[in-house]
């Protein structure tokens, strides 16, 4: 658990961050490392909501290669490899497997010349991290190899599988305490239990935000930048500024299902449940989406199911209906009864934000944006955050030092 600090009413800080996810976490650790003096405030606790609800996988971008986005795969290289060095002991690695088709773009060739590509763009994704966190690189099983290794696929179709290596987190709350425990280190304060209600500002220009303790106390914090990393509730703060104009934001509230029953041995298995996922910036689109079965403690947490903010009425709680529907499309990628309502030990809700929306397809956003909010025609003070990827939150801090450094200028 990490400690809040008592505000210093007097003290006037140079970053004030809202939201201690991942994000906050890290561009707070981020900032009081540039030198920058900073205060991080959350409402709740830290990492309680979106970030903590992750299958634990730090990413490496193998799924950015249909995109030919080379740029995008080495941040989340780069960027699971700054948390593999900063919480090391919470950090393992994973086998992943995805069955493959006899033939088209998930056929045993097509996904060769991938997980060689793979390899080579992550040459360096071992470097500087413990030897027991090593990657290796990606294979190809056919399918005597694969029944060999899983035989539960005896009854499928399937050409062999597609097998490569994963950082996965054992707690999520604990890597986001370590990035917290180095920010506080570098002399960041956290304040949980504090909720933001309104900028403070004086010509458009921002002096910092008034907030409330979780006794209903008001507490002034003052402060040149806020940066607010709170997710969908962030137009709430900038609405004040003159001229402020918001963004149209549609969000998807994003699901995992928490099980008992560890799947597929040692592995985590990525399953096809739908084919008709439209991908308009893929440059070779397979139209599939997957739900992932990975191994977490003593069971399984599958994920991870989408759907629109619309049409679920705005609620994160997952009804008994819900709960349903997600078991029913869960047990039709799996034998017939290989999970039941009783293997179900809870569930993971969170948003994320989607770049358009209809009721036929989510179009999930794949990428973080960093606003500079302008007020009387210069910058304000008020910087926005949209975090999308958990793996990609520390190339978003840096990107936000950046935007700070030619704000100073």
């Amino acid at each position: 658990m990490i400690e809040s600090t008592t505000i210093k009413q007097a003290t006037h800080y140079d970053i004030i961050i809202v939201g201690g996810g991942v994000y906050g976490a890290v561009i707070a650790r981020e900032c009081a490392q540039s030198g920058y003096s900073t205060v991080l405030i959350e409402k709740g606790e830290f990492c309680d909501s979106t970030s903590a609800n992750s299958l634990n996988v730090l990413h490496g971008g193998l799924r950015y290669l249909q995109h030919f986005n080379i740029k995008r795969m080495r941040r989340s290289i780069n960027s699971r490899r700054y948390f593999q060095q900063i919480s090391p002991n919470n950090i393992d690695y994973l086998p992943f497997l995805t069955p493959l088709d006899s033939w088209g773009i998930n056929s045993p060739v097509v996904m060769r010349i991938a997980l060689l590509l793979n390899d080579i763009i992550s040459i360096d994704r071992n470097k500087g991290t413990d030897k027991q966190q090593y990657l290796k690189g990606g294979s190809v099983l056919n399918r005597k190899n694969l029944l060999k290794e899983l035989p539960e696929f005896s009854e499928r179709q399937v050409g062999g599988a597609a097998l490569w290596y994963e950082a996965v987190m054992n707690n999520v709350k604990q890597l986001v305490n370590d990035v917290l425990d180095s920010a506080k280190e570098n002399g960041a304060l956290l304040m949980h239990n504090t909720e933001a209600i309104e900028l403070l500002h004086h010509d458009g220009k921002v002096t910092g935000l008034h907030c409330k303790d979780s006794e209903g106390n008001d507490v002034n914090i003052d402060g040149r930048i806020v940066i607010d990393t709170s997710g969908r509730t962030a137009e709430k703060l900038g609405s004040s500024l003159p001229g402020y104009q918001a963004i149209r934001q549609y969000w998807s509230r994003s699901v995992n299902m928490l099980i008992d029953k560890r799947l597929f041995k040692g592995y985590s298995v990525g399953l096809k449940y739908s084919d008709n996922v439209v991908d308009k910036e893929a440059k070779f689109n397979s139209g599939n989406r997957y739900l992932f079965f990975v191994p977490v403690k003593n069971g399984s947490a599958i994920g991870t199911f989408y759907e629109s903010d619309k049409a679920v009425n705005g609620k994160l709680e997952i009804n008994s209906s819900d709960q349903q529907k997600y078991l029913d499309a869960v047990n039709s990628v799996l034998p017939e009864g290989s999970i039941s309502s009783d293997n179900i030990t809870g569930w993971q809700s969170g948003w994320l934000p989607v770049d358009s929306a209809s009721d036929e397809h989510l179009n999930i956003a794949k990428a973080s944006r960093i606003r500079s909010i302008d007020s009387n025609g210069e910058f304000s003070g008020l910087i926005e955050v949209r975090s999308v990827k958990f793996t990609t939150a520390p190339a978003v801090a840096r990107d936000v030092i950046d935007v700070l450094k030619r704000a100073s200028r």
